[in-house]
């Protein structure tokens, strides 16, 4: 079979050699592009290749969507040849930056300003030099003038030995040669220093103009070798061959787990994946399910209890409805007025009784009598003549309400009846009636040998409240010739109420 022909050793061996290459191009890549130190180079390297392999292990694992994963695949490979790229064309990506660099306006600015510090140098120093030339020459006319030789130039001089005219006119020359030296040697003493100064400072501001002006990283790098290897058709051929060689190892795990086919391990994953997902989906229909069910109950209680509450308040408005009903009937039937007449106090006299005793509450109770005839009578109610025909505030109210009645709604009708009721309490009366019972009791005892006088009377009187009838009662002293009775043996006491 083929998955013995290709074990699966061989799709390791792949990702391992595709992440190994991958972290060794971008660990150089990273080394080129940016300042950062060797050991973080390298653990940046390390992170792209791993990433590099986990992305190809799961493009290879599954058998859905191919396409896409061939894409992802293609794509990570088209990265790390392009940082490949970078790393081959190292030297052509730094000429074309430097390039770019010194084509900046400050740096093309920094750059003149110090070519002209150093041509005014070097113009000093020519200058010197062209003084030292014409020095020398005007030397050689006047030696060659003053003794005349084969070597000395034949144009310039006479060729006659000795001081003459054009001797003398030769060294003048020499001494005027010698002053331009002289003055060319002051000047460049003089300005040499600042002119120095000039350039390195010039020097410096063109540093720091290439410095702020220098782009690097990785986009700038490849923007650089896109521009180079645009231009150069061998450069760019590499490329493409860079690139297709690293897609090709990104795709080729995939590539494998497809020609060796599917294993029973796979077989046997898919199974339990496949029986897992239909569980899954059962779970999902039977919860599903059961929340359409408790949804449905739950709205039916829901419209049963509604339908309770309206007939509560269906009920409750029947039952207000002929409370109401009632209390009109019961104001309507209670017209009728009492005409209450305060009675007016009768007095009568009592005869008093014959009993030497004091009276007792049985005593007082007989002396009341029966009930007199004379006692005031109750009102009884008077029906029409006098002010009683006059409609009064309950009849005015009353009516009111009868007339409101059938165009209000009950509870309105209610409230009015109800409004009228403290105006007709006005009109009632309470009558009190306050009664007092004081009694007095005196007894003179006389003692033996003395002389009996007559006793002192013994006075028993009711006292009612102002305005109540009284009652007197009064027991005058015994006459002189009366037979005086025995006296009671033992103590004397009053006797015991009946």
């Amino acid at each position: 079979m083929r998955a013995k022909r290709l074990p699966e050793p061989l799709s390791a061996a792949v990702l391992l050699l595709s992440s190994a290459l991958a972290a060794l191009v971008a660990a150089l890549a990273l080394a080129g592009a940016t300042q950062w130190p060797a050991v973080a180079s390298a653990a940046g390297g390390v992170a792209s290749g791993v990433l590099f392999g986990v992305v190809s292990w799961a493009c290879a694992g599954g058998r859905s969507a191919l396409v896409g994963r061939v894409v992802v695949a293609a794509a990570f490979g088209v990265v790390v040849g392009e940082l490949a790229a970078t790393v081959i064309f190292a030297g052509p990506i730094d000429r074309v930056l430097a390039a770019q660099v010194d084509s900046a306006p400050a740096v093309v600015r920094a750059s003149a300003e110090l070519d002209q510090a150093r041509r005014a140098r070097a113009g000093l120093d020519d200058a010197v030099a062209t003084a030292n030339i014409r020095r020398d020459e005007a030397l050689v006319v006047a030696r060659c003038e003053f003794n005349p030789s084969p070597q000395c130039p034949q144009v310039r001089i006479t060729g006659v030995p000795g001081a003459g005219p054009e001797t003398r006119t030769a060294n003048e020359i020499l001494a005027d040669a010698q002053r331009q030296v002289d003055a060319a040697v002051a000047d460049r003493s003089g300005r040499a220093a600042g002119l120095d100064a000039d350039i390195a400072g010039r020097e410096q501001a063109l540093e720091a103009a290439r410095r702020s002006g220098e782009v690097n990283g990785l986009g700038a790098r490849w923007s650089a070798m896109n521009g180079y290897t645009g231009t150069h058709p061998g450069p760019l051929v590499l490329r493409v061959l860079m690139d297709m060689f690293l897609v090709l190892l990104s795709v080729l795990p995939l590539i494998l787990r497809r020609w060796r086919g599917t294993t029973a391990v796979e077989r046997g994953a898919q199974a339990a994946a496949e029986q897992h997902r239909a569980e899954l989906a059962a779970d999902t229909a039977i919860a599903v399910k059961r929340a359409e069910v408790r949804s449905t109950i739950e709205e039916m209680w829901a419209e049963q209890e509604l339908e309770s509450a309206r007939l509560a308040v269906a009920a409750q408005n029947e039952i207000d409805r002929e409370q109401q009903r009632r209390r009109v009937e019961q104001a309507l039937q209670a017209r009728e007025q009492v005409r209450v007449v305060r009675p007016e106090p009768v007095f009568r006299e009592i005869e008093p009784p014959v009993d030497v005793y004091l009276p007792d509450a049985a005593g007082v109770r007989a002396l009341d009598g029966p009930e007199s005839g004379n006692l005031p009578a109750v009102a009884e109610p008077q029906r029409g003549g006098g002010l009683a025909a006059i409609p009064v505030i309950p009849d005015v109210t009353k009516a009111a309400v009868r007339w409101i009645r059938p165009f209000v709604p009950p509870i309105v009708a209610g409230a009015i009846d109800n409004a009228t009721k403290p105006l007709r309490q006005v009109f009632e009366e309470t009558e009190e009636i306050h009664f007092t019972l004081r009694r007095t009791h005196k007894v003179t005892v006389q003692t033996e040998g003395a002389p009996e006088g007559p006793a002192e009377s013994v006075e028993s009187g009711w006292i009612d409240a102002p305005g109540i009838g009284r009652v007197t009662s009064r027991r005058s002293p015994e006459p002189a010739d009366a037979e005086p009775r025995p006296e009671l043996p033992g103590r004397r006491q009053l006797p015991p109420a009946r």
